[in-house]
């Protein structure tokens, strides 16, 4: 029998382990939580990052589930009473990815600050890998004011604007932290400091992001997961935005899932109220039974964007 020769047995060794390291950051069923502030929460609720990304994936069935809240930061978290922790969340959701942005709003505090935010971040990372039990993704923030029409369009005071540019140069020694603390914890890092539009509106206020911001910030974090975005991916066609509209449609189901309007009466300090329980039958509450009844419709949601997916290119 002839010896296969060693040279291509490395080759083929060599291509073998290129062809591993080249699979998506992403598997198939991936649940992907997303967490942050402001920026996150919109994101969310725009749904670019995830009609770009179901693009690239179809097959995959991804779920994508916003854990975001207005004013997070890396030291505190509001929540209602009884809120469930982010272990808890994570777990009922069978999260496997965790999408991550701070850092925009704590690079305020100054260079000074920077020691304090890696700590509390990395210990925030700890608890939501769960021992690696998930992957993380850390995005970087997003530079202040962007664009140079942002300017034009509010000319009444430069003053916000110069003292936010100024802000970013403080903002870099944070990413340079974050993409650090990244590799320590073996976490994806992606890179959306700079959005590259200078005559696009990206920012309606040089911090939070327009539609045009979320769909090039949506398009660079796919990029990062995997996903290849070309021109025709930028562009929302009528089939794509149909595609968006159900995916809204489901986040903005799933926020009324997670986001209940009136918490006390589900789980805070009001639960004994006569309204929160069945008039027939006080001993039965009415209200976590009813909560539950959005999983479904949201389900129902998913199959339809899965399906819709499928048939665009």
């Amino acid at each position: 029998m002839k010896r296969f020769p060693l040279v291509l047995l490395l080759a083929l060794i060599f291509a073998i382990s290129v062809a591993r390291g080249a699979d998506p950051f992403l598997k198939k069923n991936d649940v992907i939580a997303l967490l942050g502030g402001e920026n996150m929460v919109a994101l969310s609720e725009n749904g670019f990052f995830e009609l770009t990304l179901t693009r690239n994936f179809p097959d995959f069935d991804l779920r994508f589930r916003n854990l975001a809240f207005e004013g997070d930061t890396v030291f505190e978290q509001n929540r209602d009473l009884n809120f469930p922790s982010w272990e808890e969340q994570l777990d009922k959701l069978g999260a496997t990815v965790v999408v991550a942005q701070f850092g925009q709003m704590e690079c305020l505090e100054g260079a000074a600050a920077l020691p304090k935010f890696v700590e509390a971040y990395e210990k925030l990372i700890d608890r939501w890998s769960a021992g690696g039990k998930r992957r993380i993704v850390l995005l970087s923030p997003v530079e202040f004011c962007q664009s140079a029409a942002l300017e034009k369009e509010e000319p009444v005071s430069k003053a916000p604007f110069e003292r936010l540019k100024k802000s970013n140069e403080v903002m870099d020694e944070y990413i340079d932290a974050i993409r650090e603390l990244a590799e320590k914890k073996h976490a994806l890092f992606i890179n959306v400091s700079n959005l590259g539009a200078d005559d696009v509106m990206v920012q309606r206020d040089g911090i939070h992001l327009t539609n045009s911001g979320y769909l090039l910030m949506g398009s660079e974090m796919a990029q990062g997961l995997g996903g290849h975005i070309d021109a025709q991916a930028r562009r929302l066609d009528a089939a794509a935005n149909r595609l968006r509209q159900v995916i809204v449609g489901k986040n903005r189901l799933w926020f009324n899932y997670w986001r209940v309007q009136n918490w006390a009466f589900l789980a805070g300090d009001r639960t004994n109220q006569p309204s929160s329980r069945d008039w027939r039958d006080p001993s039965i509450r009415w209200f976590p039974a009813e909560r539950e009844l959005f999983m479904p419709l949201i389900e129902t949601q998913e199959k339809q964007i899965w399906e819709q997916a499928a048939e665009l290119p």
